[in-house]
């Protein structure tokens, strides 16, 4: 699909937008510690998206995300089910918003540097330890959480998360006695009814629509809406055609007894008006709660990070640049402390190669802040200097 999704449908009011984008190949952004999450800003017009749309893929290794919107290697091959995948009209439609369906809900909203962000949230424990996407709370430098039962506010603290599962861990301010989600514990299969609730378009309510599942195991690229912020790429995920919008991102995707199988997590659409269709995406619950578990465990290992992040202070261009090169470097920062100047071209850090700005940022997940690590860049005139460098930690999740 090459479309972006258009503006949403009065169905639920239209808000400013926007959460996540889905993307294709290479994306053209800038490194920044400092990106944002959700835009709410009107400068955006929807939930821009690009994804990976071949069912029948042949092989199981993954492969890279490619622009052509043909058949995609790489991804698992699908089941017999998938022909008789459910037509839309037979389930997709609005559905009451029940108690049951706002239990545990949580009304995301927070604050970058350069605008607001909203998202959705579940209750975990009645002491208010909530799961969201990671891309929700992204570069937030202030978090509030409303309970969608009650109205109650909360402010909340990103404990921990993996960006490779879009996994967020918050934890809420003098929080107790919450309802909480229920866990669905049943196999998921295509064809199921779901429903997805949220707070779309970071409207301040919870509504709610049905859908069916369409397939497993899916793979997309995933961007924040900030350009600053590197794309992602996730594995395993549900695809559903029940509708969403930006703001349920981090919302639960309930069976037909209202139980949680998922984390609402992006969508894109063809069409226009009643003849949209749409696809959206869900992290499976049970894959959340494993990031969830060794978060609460402190186990740091892989791609987990608890507490802050680390931040060099540097900008750098575009990933399709195939290397990492300096476009400006923040004063009062480790990078300008060490000698990094625009121009330059960053080759390794802490010993492991970058070439990417994804891959600058997976390496920072890895260093703990204010800790003392060795950085090598080649300057703008070609000499190649090694120096030690202590990144501090980020002012922003």
């Amino acid at each position: 699909m090459t479309a972006p999704w258009p503006p949403p449908s009065p169905r639920p009011a239209p808000r400013p937008p926007s959460l996540v984008l889905v993307v294709l190949g290479v994306l053209m952004a800038m490194f920044s510690q400092f990106g944002s999450a959700i835009a709410l800003t009107t400068s955006t017009s929807t939930w821009l998206e690009r994804l990976q749309p071949s069912p029948a893929p042949t092989v199981v290794t993954p492969s890279p995300a490619v622009s052509d919107p043909g058949p995609t290697p790489g991804l698992p091959q699908t089941t017999p089910q998938d022909s008789a995948r459910p037509l839309p009209e037979q389930s997709v439609g609005p559905v009451d918003v029940t108690d049951d369906l706002k239990r545990g809900v949580v009304l995301i909203t927070g604050r970058t540097p350069a605008e607001g962000v909203a998202g959705t949230g579940m209750v975990l424990t009645p002491d208010g330890y909530v799961l969201t996407n990671y891309h929700v709370v992204r570069s937030t430098e202030a978090i509030t959480v409303t309970i969608a039962a009650t109205g109650r506010r909360h402010t909340a603290e990103l404990v921990g998360r993996d960006a490779t599962k879009d996994v967020a861990l918050l934890k809420l301010d003098r929080a107790s006695n919450l309802d909480v989600v229920t866990i669905d514990s049943d196999p998921v299969r295509i064809g199921d009814i779901v429903v997805a609730a949220g707070n779309a378009n970071g409207q301040g309510y919870v509504s709610a629509h049905r859908g069916n599942i369409l397939e497993l195991d899916r793979q997309i690229n995933v961007k924040g809406a900030n350009v600053n912020d590197p794309p992602q790429r996730l594995r395993g995920l549900i695809e559903t055609n029940a509708p969403a919008w930006p703001g349920d991102s981090g919302g639960p995707m309930y069976d037909a007894e209202s139980e949680v199988l998922g984390m609402t997590t992006a969508g894109s659409s063809t069409g226009d008006g009643e003849t949209e269709d749409k696809q959206v995406y869900a992290v499976p619950i049970r894959e959340a709660l494993d990031v969830v578990d060794r978060i609460r465990a402190g186990d740091e290992s892989g791609t987990v990070v608890i507490g802050p992040k680390a931040y060099l202070g540097v900008i750098v261009e575009a990933d399709d640049s195939s290397a990492v090169i300096v476009s400006d470097v923040q004063p009062d920062t480790p990078a300008a402390r060490t000698g990094l100047a625009a121009g330059d071209t960053i080759l390794s850090l802490d010993g492991q190669r970058v070439r990417t700005r994804s891959e600058l940022s997976d390496v920072l997940d890895t260093v703990e802040p204010d800790s003392t690590v060795t950085i090598t860049w080649t300057t703008a005139s070609g000499r190649e200097r090694t120096a030690p460098i202590t990144p501090k930690a980020s002012p922003l999740n």
